[in-house]
């Protein structure tokens, strides 16, 4: 949830809600304050009713309530406040998570269920599907370049956009040396690590002979070289687009 969100939720009730509500698509923002609205009223006085903990779940929103224990709800307040959680549960299932619009279940995938409008349903599905579509790419390639890793090795080939080709431009680079001389085994990536949207790449190839390892390290220089001007120009447009 957007600060702002937070801070209008806050403001109005400082002391019935955990940290949990940080963690809510905006698109409920709404709901949830007329929930704690009406949670708030079931107080006594100047004394709160207690504490919410929120969860977004497959079924839609839930509100786990831990009443104040120096005030005890009547049969009848407690009866409001079991009310008050089926209504946001309900409600939940038919507001849109990410614009606050009607909205309808939709399945992400065999295990996510979330609840959109029908643009944002759409945009959605196009999204899941270029990451399913990213990560077919990335087992394709590193099955590709195979050769550079050791059995088992722990070494991601996810980094960001600007890095992408990057990456792979070095790897088949490094990939067509190890094959032209010979040096499968001999040659493993053993680090690729992004910091501040500057990549980094480790390779161990002390069983090549010199030329070869120099070959290897400029093709790394120029790797991260090239990183850093991506990174650099990708900085330089956000601060263009800056107020």
């Amino acid at each position: 949830m957007k600060t702002e969100n937070q801070k209008l939720i806050r403001d109005a009730y400082p002391d019935l809600c955990d940290a949990s509500i940080g963690q809510m698509p905006d698109g409920w923002t709404e709901i949830i304050i007329t929930f704690i609205t009406g949670f708030h009223d079931l107080g006594e006085d100047m004394m709160s009713p207690g504490e919410v903990r929120f969860e977004r779940t497959n079924s839609g929103l839930k509100a786990f309530i831990l009443v104040n224990p120096e005030m005890q709800l009547s049969p009848e307040k407690a009866q409001a406040a079991i009310g008050l959680q089926r209504h946001l549960h309900f409600s939940s299932r038919q507001t849109c998570e990410w614009c606050g619009k009607p909205a309808e279940p939709v399945e992400l995938g065999d295990r996510v269920t979330i609840f959109l409008c029908e643009e944002d349903a759409t945009s959605a599905r196009e999204k899941l599907a270029a990451k399913v579509h990213a990560f077919d790419e990335r087992v394709k390639f590193r099955a590709e370049v195979s050769m550079l890793f050791q059995e088992h090795a722990n070494v991601w080939l996810q980094v960001s956009d600007p890095n992408t080709a990057i990456l792979r431009k070095a790897l088949l680079d490094i990939k067509s040396i190890v094959e032209e001389r010979d040096l499968i085994g001999k040659v493993y990536v053993t680090k690729i690590m992004e910091s501040e949207g500057q990549l980094f790449i480790n390779v161990r190839c002390d069983q090549a002979d010199p030329a070869t390892q120099f070959e290897i390290a400029d093709i790394i220089k120029h790797a991260e070289w090239e990183s850093d001007q991506a990174s650099l120009a990708v900085n330089k447009e956000g601060r263009d687009d800056d107020p």
